[in-house]
């Protein structure tokens, strides 16, 4: 993994809302992308490119959650089908990362270069983000 590569994966904590195993939550001060942590439960090929593409996933870096769904294209937004999903999974990532009503949480990103940290698109908190339907 490129270095700029390993220190974004250091400086953020990654994980993935998995609709049938639940929430998979990356090991702290770790580099582990979320390609690997699918990989190192035997996810490969069309299943991994599927998880990615459907499941929610994101990582909490400076108090803030960023989420989002894709595997190709310019701009990876967390579908509309998969916020009832995450609204049931924001109590564990609230008491997880120490957050509050009033974190921020942004619903996508736009693509950018591997290492970077990416602009992040649909900026929300949490108490809005569990009104929403």
């Amino acid at each position: 993994m490129p270095r700029s590569e390993t220190k974004f994966h250091e400086s953020r904590r990654a994980f993935i809302i998995m609709r049938d195993a639940g929430l998979l939550v990356a090991p702290t001060n770790t580099d582990i992308s979320h390609t690997q942590m699918l990989k190192n439960m035997d996810l490969y090929g069309r299943d991994l490119r599927y998880v990615l593409m459907e499941m929610p996933r994101g990582y909490c870096m400076n108090a803030e959650l960023c989420l989002y769904q894709g595997f190709s294209g310019d701009t990876w937004k967390l579908a509309d089908a998969n916020y009832s999903l995450v609204q049931q999974y924001i109590p564990d990532l609230r008491a997880l990362f120490n957050l509050n009503d009033d974190s921020n949480m942004y619903l996508g990103v736009r693509v950018g270069c591997v290492g970077e940290v990416w602009e992040k698109i649909n900026k929300t908190t949490i108490a809005e983000f569990m009104k929403l339907r």
